[in-house]
């Protein structure tokens, strides 16, 4: 393989150490075994004959390498290799799927042998996430890498204001609104409604879940002499996420001294990068408030009032964490 071939800096096995690395690595020729028994002869702090002692334990050291990425990917389909991984007589390694049709110019696939010692190394090698920059300090299985930058919660997105160029994390995206654009930024429990002012013409509002810390933005923009509210999540790759947390609302807006009308609307939450700045009204469901309620009889101060609920495989893990901690609804009977 020529001197060009692509290195990734790989970690293995898990790491324990928070990137710190262990004395041990300094003597590859024992240091661990010295540690131990150094760790040993310690607790033993000269007790006399028969003490107990204890050995501390430890972690697997951690280190980092370089290593060309075709040793990572299958010779057939050249896609990265997960276990199980096999080898045929001429020595080419591939992936399960390809085992049956690896026969097209090898000579040798005709007979194949389990890689169990390459299964382990493939299984545990690690590589920083792309969006290390962006604040994710996860290590990810190499194989695993594009299932984890498809939902990777620091992905980076834009602010959608049309005089600002920033292109961050959803969480600092948040923190930038409120210290830049003066946007009010408040966090949200799942599942109970959250009382905020109906937005002017050039009004965000900010919400960051609870637990989780996802980013929601709420906007206003022109309907006639209506006002139309949406709500997006804040998440790189938009909706084309698949395995993403999935999240579905409810919005309305009642006047306090007016109980007979009410707008309301209740969808799933879409998702969007801001790429194209703020989510217009026929870019996804909205909700659209009319101007009897903005500019009541009563003088009263008109309230949006916003649910977010979890949905799909993020309501079940978070009812697994939790099965008796769903809170009662606080909607008025009429919404629920």
């Amino acid at each position: 393989m020529s001197s060009s071939t692509p290195q990734k800096r790989v970690s293995t096995p898990e790491n324990g150490h928070g990137g710190k690395r262990p004395r041990a690595l300094a003597s590859p020729d024992g240091g661990v075994k010295q540690e131990r028994r150094g760790q040993a002869e310690a607790s033993q702090g000269g007790e006399g004959e028969g003490a107990v002692v204890a050995v501390q334990a430890m972690d697997d050291p951690q280190i980092s390498v370089r290593i060309s990425v075709a040793r990572l990917h299958c010779n057939a389909c050249l896609v990265p290799l997960k276990p199980p991984t096999f080898k045929c007589e001429a020595g080419h390694v591939v992936c399960s799927t390809c085992r049956g049709r690896h026969g097209q110019g090898c000579a040798g696939a005709g007979a194949y042998a389990a890689c169990v010692e390459l299964d382990d190394i493939v299984r545990d090698a690690k590589v920083p996430c792309a969006y290390e920059e962006y604040g994710c300090t996860s290590w990810v299985v190499y194989h695993k890498v594009v299932d984890h930058h498809r939902t990777c919660r620091w992905g980076p997105c834009f602010c959608p204001d049309s005089s600002c160029e920033l292109y961050a994390s959803p969480a600092r995206l948040a923190e930038h609104f409120a210290a830049h654009h003066a946007w009010p930024v408040a966090k949200i429990a799942y599942g109970k409604p959250c009382k905020l002012a109906v937005p002017g013409p050039q009004g965000r509002q900010v919400l960051v879940g609870e637990g989780d810390g996802c980013v929601f933005l709420v906007s206003p923009c022109a309907l006639g002499a209506a006002t139309a509210v949406s709500l997006v999540c804040v998440r790189a790759g938009g909706d084309a996420v698949a395995g993403a947390p999935q999240f579905r609302c409810k919005l309305w807006v009642e006047v306090e001294g007016n109980k007979e009308n009410l707008a309301l609307v209740t969808s799933m939450v879409a998702s969007s990068n801001l790429s194209g700045g703020f989510v217009a009204a026929e870019q996804g469901m909205f909700l659209a408030v009319p101007p009897e309620l903005l500019h009541d009889e009563s003088g009263e101060a008109p309230a949006l009032m916003v649910r977010i609920d979890r949905a799909g495989a993020a309501a079940a893990a978070a009812s697994a964490r939790s099965p008796s901690a769903t809170p009662p609804s606080k909607l008025p009977k009429r919404l629920q």
